[in-house]
């Protein structure tokens, strides 16, 4: 993605989704569109790292568990980048990492806006992008 590409888009309707399994992450591509969003997929931490620079996301959708560099290590990484973005946690392994996740993101001042557990169910995941495109935090509870 160009600067110019980059900044044609509204900044509240940008998206990034990091995720090692693409048949979800194209999931919630499709479903970001529909409320409006530009989603961005990458499925390793090195990608998110470039992407996250040149997207400038509203949100992020963050794996907490991939190979190689888990999301706790990106969320570290996000923290130095003094990030301001809506970050939702999604795991489909236990529970309690993810929680785990949340709070350690927090606790850095991160804005961990919730956590999507996998199977992350279509109303669930429209509810979310739907308030964040309006400028709220939908609690996910999925």
């Amino acid at each position: 993605m160009t600067d110019s590409a980059s900044t044609a888009i509204p900044a509240g309707k940008r998206i990034l989704v990091v995720d090692d399994h693409l048949d979800f992450a194209n999931f919630v591509r499709r479903v970001a569109e529909k409320e409006g969003f530009v989603a961005e997929l990458v499925d390793t931490a090195e990608a998110f790292r470039k992407a996250y620079a040149e997207v400038q996301p509203a949100i992020i959708c963050l794996d907490i568990v991939m190979p190689e560099e888990d999301g706790i290590e990106l969320i570290q990484w996000l923290t130095g980048q003094q990030c301001k973005a809506a970050i939702y946690i999604i795991t489909g392994h236990n529970p309690s990492y993810a929680r785990a996740a949340l709070e350690i993101g927090r606790s850095q001042g991160l804005n961990i806006a919730g956590v999507l557990q996998k199977p992350v169910s279509l109303l669930t995941l429209r509810d979310v992008l739907s308030a964040a495109g309006e400028g709220r935090t939908a609690i996910a509870a999925d």
